[in-house]
């Protein structure tokens, strides 16, 4: 599907934030309040930059955190805003952020509210989970074991039953913060757990859980199967199963491995938590119905997936998209294409799903749900020849995007030459080579607009023209975006198996991406990525490096190499290497503090990161002009050194 520019300190009480640059109207609000703040970037990564903005995440007893942007106001060096609280808030968390810069705030920004005066147990539980697992990716605030263990026991204290529901989070971070200690928690935990006389599913998943944490497998697989034989049609049972049916590669196995679920949980449509069951199950049937090139059965399977947009998304994503990509069975795929559309539509006078907290989250979803897909249908209405229904479909679709995506305003730049409209076609074409949006598709048509218009002089200048404008723009985007920091120093082995160091490239710049072939935007921007290689392959003092991390399969080697291979590219790949103490992270990665990938790095001849870029532009020129932009200011400075 398309992919989008696509996530240790004092430990103090919840209640107050007054941590670095931030001051709170209030010291321990009540839940409804509205709080007012004050920020301050001085002493923060954040110094000297313009367009501070600022994301704040409100979390509740249960649901997920609900994001929302807050407006500033500046008053000389500081900034102001407000936070409106709905009752049921336990704590909000701030993100401040310049570009694609979060101000990386080692304690946070983080303000508990109260209830009848009180903290309560379930803010101090949301801050454990920032503190001890996803603070990072929401507030760029460090993770802290230690901190996190502080607030788990406090949570406890007020309410007891707390703890045996986020028992295993919490020993794993007593593990992470003393690994002696957290054994011989562990240990007394399991230890507690053998001894009942009818442990529950729980009581015996949890014993599970905690094995695998100190990775006793023989001890782990005894618990599973004592699991699955006592409570044959439990959860854990329900989750292997189905883990065993998606893993199931031959499609025939796979359906009466399916029926034989659908039997042994006796799975009745008619009951919410069956349907949603049975969704899941026909999901993966569709998938596989379409890798097994069965577009009947395909059909058959969606078809019983009760969930609108479940089954919206199957017609869109898994089938109508990549045929029209591919340009294959077109006429199918429009018929269902529309049909995810008009399932949308319908979407929207349903339940709203738990996951969204209000209304209006749950329509802006599915506002860009129908941008989305409607532009899939504009591109097979003009596989079919339609035009104009192609780009009234794509004048529906372009203003429910945040953000829209290159390619699809490049098509609605083909769509209007298609129906006669070149003046706008040349306008609209003209404005995204000037933003640095255009496709080498793109520019062959904006050539041809700018001879059929008889526009004057040459389009190689004006087009030159654009895309200096386009440069200069970028250029100064990085300009407000650029950093200092010591880049950590790596040796890592690439595919020829040489061993490659920061170290010896020292005066030159080296372009630095991280990647997996799992990663869908990362694989998106490697076309963008060989073009920038080739563009630079005769400049001895640019180095690009490709680090290959967070790939946890068996065969990675063979996985990484086929990869390549396949795609042709002239790429140093570079294998970052697992950590020994925790082989579920990886060493260099790390170090970068990387939280999601792709992720580039820049680093200048002094061995320092100047630049980091996350995700993926959107296109291959998007791309170039990214490490262009970035190149080109530091090869200045490396220049007049």
């Amino acid at each position: 599907m398309k992919t989008l520019k696509l996530l240790c300190l004092l430990i103090f009480a919840a209640g107050v934030a007054n941590a670095q640059g931030v001051k709170f109207s209030a010291d321990k609000p009540a839940a409804g309040s509205t709080v007012k703040f004050t920020y301050d970037p001085k002493g923060t990564n954040l110094e000297n930059l313009a367009d501070v903005k600022c994301t704040s995440y409100t979390f509740f007893s249960k649901s997920n955190p609900k994001s929302t942007k807050i407006e500033l106001t500046k008053d000389g060096t500081v900034y102001k805003g407000e936070i409106s609280t709905p009752d049921s808030v336990t704590i909000v968390g701030l993100a401040f952020s310049v570009g694609d810069k979060k101000d990386e705030a080692p304690a946070g920004y983080v303000l508990a509210f109260t209830k009848a005066g009180k903290v309560p147990a379930e803010a101090y539980l949301n801050e454990a989970f920032l503190y001890g697992l996803a603070g990072n990716y929401y507030l760029g605030l460090t993770i802290d074991p230690e901190k996190a263990v502080s607030l788990y026991k406090q949570a406890f204290a007020l309410k007891p039953e707390l703890k045996k529901k986020n028992l295993n989070q919490y020993l794993s971070l007593e593990f992470k913060a003393d690994k002696d200690k957290g054994t011989k928690l562990i240990n007394e935990n399991i230890s507690a757990l053998t001894k009942l006389k009818e442990p529950k599913e729980e009581d015996l998943g949890t014993a599970l859980s905690l094995y695998l944490l100190l990775k006793k497998k023989t001890q782990a697989d005894s618990v599973k199967a004592i699991i699955i034989k006592k409570y044959p049609t439990g959860n854990y049972a329900w989750n292997d199963g189905m883990n065993s049916l998606y893993g199931t590669k031959d499609f025939a196995t796979q359906i009466q491995k399916a029926e034989e679920m659908i039997a042994a949980f006796k799975l009745d449509p008619g009951k919410k938590v069956d349907a949603g069951r049975l969704n899941s199950i026909y999901s993966i049937l569709a998938n596989s119905a379409i890798k097994a090139k069965d577009l009947e059965k395909f059909q058959d399977y969606a078809k019983k997936v009760t969930d609108k947009m479940t089954r919206a998304s199957l017609y869109n994503n898994s089938f109508a998209w990549p045929s029209a990509e591919k340009k294959e069975n077109i006429e199918l795929a429009a018929q269902l294409s529309k049909q995810s559309l008009e399932l949308i539509e319908a979407s929207r006078n349903d339940e709203i799903p738990k996951y969204y907290n209000t209304k209006e989250e749950y329509l802006k979803y599915l506002d860009g749900a129908y941008g989305m897909y409607a532009d899939t249908y504009g591109l097979l209405l003009y596989h079919q020849g339609k035009f104009k229904e192609a780009l009234a479909m794509q004048e529906k679709a372009i203003p429910l995007y945040t953000t829209v995506p290159p390619d699809v305003s490049s098509r609605y730049v083909t769509y209007l030459i298609k129906d006669g409209q070149d003046d706008k076609a040349y306008r609209e074409a003209e404005k995204l080579i000037k933003e640095g949006k255009g496709s080498d598709s793109l520019k062959n048509e904006f050539k041809m607009l700018y001879t059929k218009l008889k526009k004057d002089g040459t389009y190689e200048t004006y087009l030159a023209n654009l895309e200096k404008a386009a440069l200069e723009k970028e250029r100064a985007e990085w300009t407000k975006k650029m950093i200092n920091i010591p880049a950590p120093a790596f040796s890592l082995t690439n595919l020829k198996g040489e061993t490659v160091s920061l170290a010896s490239l020292k005066g030159k710049i080296v372009i630095l991406d991280y990647w997996a072939t799992w990663c869908g935007p990362c694989v998106s921007s490697f076309p963008g990525m060989q073009k920038a290689l080739n563009k630079y392959a005769s400049n001895p003092n640019v180095v690009f490096l490709f680090v290959n991390t967070w790939q946890t399969e068996e065969n990675r080697e063979k996985l990484v190499t086929d990869f390549i291979t396949a795609k042709k590219y002239n790429f140093n790949v570079l294998y970052d290497t697992k950590n020994i103490k925790d082989p579920s992270k990886f060493d260099v990665v790390s170090a970068y503090k990387v939280d999601g990938i792709p992720t580039k790095f820049v680093i200048d001849g002094d061995g320092n990161i100047r630049f980091k870029a996350v995700g993926f532009s959107g296109s291959d020129d998007g791309v170039v002009k990214e490490i262009d932009s970035m190149i080109s200011l530091l090869a200045g400075k490396e220049s007049s050194k």
